[in-house]
């Protein structure tokens, strides 16, 4: 017997990240090499050949949106991961069997018009929407979901790129047609966070035709049903997408999407000054003061969804002990790194791993992130581990050099020698997860809410068979933290709401005062930032670097 769902009474909120790895925002996009862009748009955008169409004023119809991104590769593929503008490409070109928009957390219908999910959990049927076209021209049809989807879980598959991330394949799940419109998604055990994970960029339709014809290609000719089509794409400068004229939604009101790539922080400034950039966020934070004071520009306080954070690697002998990994987590002053890298726009970290914008957000964890430099030299002196050395590692860029430098000064104050390392964002992805690294002790880090699901935050950073708690921090080499793969799984097939909110707390509460692999060292957004003439852009989704642009007027 099936139990219907639809939109009205689907499970709000359960999300989980893009597979194994979730990709964190600026740093981990430039391993690609894609940075260096530092020029001023306009100059970028006329050579080119994007010109000002002249049709800039506030609120008005079609005009060009050009939002400014951290790189691109040109390749656009749900299933190979680049930058996050490559992906903001995927969620304006391609959309899924569902849908968050992130002004709510509420998992929504969307090539799907419906589902069904049986008693036991495993499998979903999705009735799909009738009429809606391909970029291509073609129709559709369950084919096309069974060649998108299959693809993710098949590493084999031919479409694929060498490297591909495959963000779904850790839903261990397999497709198939029913009929032309319905389709059969089959777990191999329950996941009560199918259907959020099934809005994010992995879970995105491609035409099956365009696969077909591209095969592992298919990144430089996307083919969806969004909002916007593709046009063109020049690594290393930028992406142009049109408005899409039978988009089942509706054409979006403006005529052509841009994502142009821009890494100086003194570019971004003045672009948007200018109006040479419509809207990004990646706007540095150091800029806030100014952009506040500017008619030129919005500033929009978007909600905290993402987590600073410091890995500890436990299998370190400088950090054997639970005692100095406690030390360490007492001395971070926290505030201090809120108001000096993050230029207040962020908060303390009161709900430990998970974000105030995440349903699950609980702050009577805020003890777990104490800053008691006291108790931090007590704990030190009692395993003997006074002017012990340890080596601390950061990116280069935005508010890890600021961060980094306080946390050095915070451990020296409580009695440890600190060695600093402050690394290219190029090479700084592979060097956080590569435990043979003598700086691979404390790395300062941080991860989006692609979802926004307690089990995105946590269900990643506390689970031992993870990259985070594997690779990273050797979470899995300490006795008993095998239980918390169980815990967390339970956790994540409760339905929203207090139980579940307290079942994520306590693991929380569990993971940080048996093992310490996480100091928490702030909550914030991604600045998020536009001209003033930029009306009805999603900032809620862009500032988690999602891209629903198509209800944007210029």
């Amino acid at each position: 017997m099936n139990t219907r769902r639809t939109a009205a009474n689907s499970i709000a909120g359960l999300a989980q990240s893009a597979g194994g790895v979730a990709l964190s925002r600026r740093s981990l996009l430039r391993t690609a090499g894609l940075i260096g862009a530092t020029t001023g748009v306009a100059n970028l955008m006329a050579a080119c050949g994007v010109a000002d169409d002249g049709s800039s004023s506030g609120g008005s119809k079609g005009g060009t949106l050009t939002l400014g991104i951290d790189g691109t590769s040109a390749i656009s593929d749900p299933a190979f991961y680049t930058t996050l503008g490559d992906w903001m490409v995927v969620d304006s070109v391609c959309r899924g069997l569902t849908f968050i928009s992130f002004e709510t957390n509420e998992v929504q219908p969307d090539l799907a018009e419906s589902w069904e999910i049986s008693e036991d959990g495993l499998v979903y049927t999705f009735t799909l929407r009738e009429g809606v076209t391909f970029h291509d021209g073609t129709t559709l049809t369950s084919a096309d979901v069974v060649a998108s989807l299959g693809r993710q879980f098949n590493p084999d598959d031919p479409t694929l790129r060498k490297g591909a991330s495959r963000p779904l394949s850790s839903l261990g799940a397999s497709v198939r047609a029913v009929d032309e419109m319905h389709v059969e998604l089959t777990l191999q055990r329950p996941d009560g966070t199918t259907l959020a994970r099934l809005s994010d960029i992995g879970g995105r339709i491609i035409s099956a035709a365009a696969l077909e014809k591209h095969g592992a290609d298919i990144g430089k000719s996307l083919v969806g049903c969004g909002p916007f089509k593709f046009v063109s794409a020049t690594s290393g400068q930028q992406v142009v997408l049109e408005a899409y004229n039978d988009y089942y939604k509706g054409r979006p009101d403006i005529d052509k999407l841009v994502m142009q790539q821009v890494q100086d922080p003194s570019t971004i400034v003045s672009s948007l000054l200018s109006g040479d950039l419509s809207a990004t966020q990646f706007a540095p934070y150091s800029a806030a003061e100014q952009f506040r004071s500017s008619d030129a520009v919005t500033v929009y306080d978007t909600p905290y969804g993402f987590d600073a954070f410091m890995m500890l690697d436990v299998r370190k002998p400088s950090l054997k002990e639970i005692e100095v990994r406690k030390a360490v987590n007492l001395a971070i002053d926290r505030q201090a790194i809120v108001d000096q890298a993050f230029f207040g726009i962020g908060d303390l970290p009161k709900g430990y791993a998970v974000p105030p914008a995440q349903d699950g957000y609980d702050d009577s964890l805020a003890d777990l992130s104490t800053y008691d430099p006291d108790q931090a030299r007590q704990l030190l002196e009692s395993v003997g581990a006074v002017g012990r050395t340890l080596h601390v590692m950061a990116a280069s860029d935005t508010w890890h050099p600021k961060a980094a430098q306080i946390v050095k000064q915070n451990l020296e104050d409580v009695g440890f020698t600190v060695e600093l390392e402050s690394v290219e964002p190029a090479t700084y992805f592979g060097r956080i997860f590569e435990p043979s690294d003598r700086f691979h002790e404390l790395m300062i880090w941080e991860r989006n809410s692609y979802v926004p699901d307690p089990d995105n935050m946590v269900g990643f950073l506390a689970s031992p068979t993870s990259i985070y708690g594997d690779v990273s921090t050797g979470l899995k080499t300490l006795p008993g933290s095998a239980a918390l793969d169980d815990e967390l799984y339970e956790a994540q097939n409760l339905p929203v709401g207090d139980e579940r909110t307290r079942r994520y707390s306590e693991i929380q509460r569990s993971w940080a005062e048996r093992y310490m692999t996480v100091v928490m060292l702030a909550v914030s957004t991604n600045f998020t930032v536009s001209s003033s003439n930029v009306k009805g852009l999603n900032t809620s989704a862009l500032s988690n670097h999602r891209c629903f642009a198509e209800g944007s007027r210029v």
